[in-house]
C-alpha cells in the first residue's frame, strides 16, 4: 500500500513528495487545493477558533450541530464535496487522503509504481475477446515500412546527434518533441505520416522514409490534388488547398527535423510544404448564426442564480460561459499539469492557459464570465474568488479530479442540445446547427466578436485567442461579407473642391 510520501506532486517545478505523516499530508493537500481534506472538531477547538459558541454556530452549522450530541465530529473530503460526520461513523484519514490521490492522479502521482499483482487464470472462453474484435493499433513508429534505412540516411555518429539508427525510431522522435505537448497535434502529425506510408504502399514506392527521393515526395504532394486519391487511411476524396497545404507542412516539418538532427544527409522536402499558404487559406466556416447565438445566451441568461445550488447544473454553465466569452480551445479548459489557472486583483480576473507548442496566455475574463464561475465555485464549497496563488482545478468531474477534453466536450454538447430543444419547432436552422455545434464553435464566435464585431486590432486578437500568426486572425474578416461590404460603402465618397461631401446623386450624374 502507497504511503503519502510515495506521491509527488507534479504541479510544482520541480515535483516534490508529500508529507511523510498523515497530518503533514493532510495539511498540505488542504493547503494547495483549498477545500478541507480531513477536519477533526471538538467542543474546544470549535470555540478556540471562532472566540464564542454562537459564532461557531454560524460558521459550522454541521459541526455545531454534531457536538451537541457528544463527541466528535470530522469534516472530511468525499469525492468532491465536503461531508461531516460524528467520528464513529467517519472513514480514516488515511482512507480520505488515499481516495483524494487517487481522484486526483493526474496531478498527483506515484514515483515509483508498484509491482503488479499475480492474478490468476481466465476463465476457459474468456480470454481477450474484445482486443481480437478491436486489435490496438500500433504507433506509426512501429509501422513495417519503416524499418531500417534508406539512401540519404546519415551513419556518421559525428554528425547525426539523433541517436538513432532506425526511420521508425526516427518518426518516434520526431513525434515525440514536434507534436507530444498537444494530443490534437500529435493525431493529426500521426495521420499524416500514416497517409504517406499508405500512398507509397499502394504505388509500390520502397521504403523507409530516408530512402524518398525529392520526385516521390513530389509526385504525393500533386496525388492529394487530385480527385479519387488515397490520401489517408481509409479515406478518399479531394482535399480543400488548406488542407493539401497542411499535409505537406507536416511532411516538411518531418523532413526538416530529420534533417536538422543529422539522421538525413539532404532534405527532398525543402520547401514543398506552405504552411503560410495554409494560414492565408483560413476562412472559419463553423460559426453560429445570429438566432443559435440568442438561443445561447439566453440558455447562460436562465441559468444566472437560477442552478438550485446543484453543482453538475453550475458546472455545465459555467463551462459553456468560459468558452463563450473566452474563444480557448477545448483541450486548453482541460485540467493538466496545473493548468487552467485563476487569478483575481483588483483590475478583474485573467485566465491562464497553456496552447500549443505549450505556450502560455492570459486571457481576462469579462464581467459576465466570473458571474458563472462564481456560482460554480459556491456550488463547490469553494470561496467564491479565487485566493492568490490556487492552483485547484478550474473545472472538476463528479469525482473531485479535473475534467478531461472528452468530460468538457460532453458537457457543451449537453448545453446544445438543451438550447436546441427550447427553439420552436418552425426555427429548423437554429435547431439543426445546435444540434452539430462543438466548442470550437464558439471559439470561432469570439473571433468574429473580435475582428468583425469590435473591430480590435489584429495582434491584439491574435494574443487573445493564441494564434501563432495574424495571418490566421485575419481569416475571420472574410467570415461576413455584408460587414466587409458596409465598410467599404461607408469608407468611399467624392468630395467637392471645399473638401465637403457631396451628395449621392453626384457620382450618378458623373456615370450618365
Amino acid at each position: 500500500m502507497l504511503r503519502p510520501s510515495d506521491y509527488l506532486d507534479v504541479s510544482v517545478d520541480p515535483p516534490q513528495p508529500l508529507p511523510c505523516d498523515i497530518g503533514g499530508a493532510i495539511a498540505y493537500l488542504s493547503s494547495v487545493l483549498n477545500l478541507p481534506v480531513y477536519e477533526t472538531w471538538t467542543p474546544a477547538r470549535l470555540l478556540q477558533q471562532y472566540g464564542s459558541m454562537p459564532a461557531a454556530k454560524v460558521a459550522q452549522p454541521e459541526v455545531f450541530a454534531l457536538l451537541l450530541g457528544g463527541g466528535m465530529a470530522v469534516r472530511f473530503w468525499d469525492l468532491g464535496q465536503s461531508r461531516t460526520l460524528g467520528a464513529e461513523h467517519a472513514p480514516t484519514a488515511e482512507a480520505v487522503v488515499g481516495r483524494l490521490l487517487r481522484a486526483l492522479r493526474v496531478r498527483f502521482r506515484p514515483a515509483h509504481l508498484p509491482a503488479p499483482r499475480a492474478h490468476g487464470p481466465k476463465p476457459a472462453g474468456a480470454a481477450a475477446i474484445r482486443p481480437d474484435l478491436h486489435p490496438p493499433r500500433r504507433p506509426v513508429g512501429d509501422e513495417p515500412w519503416l524499418s531500417g534505412t534508406g539512401r540519404f540516411y546519415n551513419s556518421d555518429l559525428s554528425t547525426n546527434t539523433l541517436g538513432v539508427s532506425d526511420d521508425g525510431a526516427a518518426v518516434h522522435r520526431f513525434l515525440q518533441e514536434r507534436a507530444g505537448a498537444s494530443r490534437h497535434t500529435l493525431r493529426a502529425y500521426t495521420s499524416e505520416i500514416r497517409a504517406l506510408i499508405r500512398w507509397c504502399e499502394a504505388h509500390g514506392v520502397a521504403g523507409p522514409l530516408s530512402a524518398l527521393a525529392r520526385h516521390t515526395l513530389l509526385d504525393y504532394r500533386d496525388a492529394l490534388r487530385k480527385r479519387g486519391e488515397t490520401t489517408a487511411e481509409h479515406e478518399t476524396g479531394e482535399r480543400s488547398e488548406a488542407g493539401q497545404q497542411r499535409a505537406m507542412a507536416v511532411l516538411r516539418s518531418l523532413f526538416g527535423f530529420l534533417t536538422l538532427t543529422g539522421y538525413l544527409t539532404s532534405n527532398p522536402c525543402a520547401r514543398l510544404g506552405n504552411t503560410a499558404a495554409a494560414r492565408a487559406g483560413f476562412r472559419p466556416e463553423r460559426i453560429l448564426p445570429a438566432a443559435a447565438v440568442e438561443a445561447v445566451d439566453r440558455w447562460l441568461l436562465e441559468r444566472i442564480g437560477g442552478t438550485g445550488g446543484r453543482t453538475d447544473v453550475a458546472r455545465r454553465a459555467a463551462i459553456l460561459a468560459t468558452y463563450r466569452f473566452t474563444g480557448v480551445r477545448l483541450d486548453e479548459l482541460a485540467t493538466r499539469d496545473g493548468y487552467p489557472r485563476l487569478s483575481a486583483d483588483p483590475g478583474g480576473w485573467t485566465l491562464t492557459v497553456v496552447g500549443k507548442g505549450r505556450k502560455k496566455r492570459s486571457i481576462p475574463l469579462p464581467d459576465i464570465c466570473t458571474v458563472f464561475l462564481k456560482q460554480y465555485r459556491t456550488a463547490c464549497g469553494l470561496p467564491p474568488i479565487p485566493p492568490p496563488g490556487e492552483i485547484a482545478a478550474l473545472i472538476r468531474g463528479k469525482r473531485g479530479a479535473g475534467l478531461g477534453a472528452s468530460g468538457l466536450y460532453r458537457e457543451v454538447k449537453a448545453a446544445f442540445r438543451e438550447m436546441a430543444s427550447a427553439i420552436p419547432a418552425s426555427d429548423t436552422a437554429a435547431r439543426l446547427v445546435l444540434g452539430s455545434a462543438s466548442p470550437h464553435w464558439l471559439r470561432h464566435l469570439v473571433g468574429k466578436t473580435l475582428v468583425i464585431d469590435k473591430k480590435v486590432p489584429l495582434p491584439m486578437a491574435a494574443a487573445l485567442l493564441g494564434h501563432e500568426s495574424v495571418v490566421t486572425t485575419a481569416g475571420y474578416s472574410q467570415a461576413d461579407l455584408s460587414e466587409l461590404r458596409e465598410i467599404m460603402q461607408g469608407s468611399f465618397t467624392l468630395r467637392s473642391s471645399d473638401d465637403a461631401p457631396q451628395p449621392k446623386q453626384s457620382f450618378t450624374r458623373v456615370q450618365e
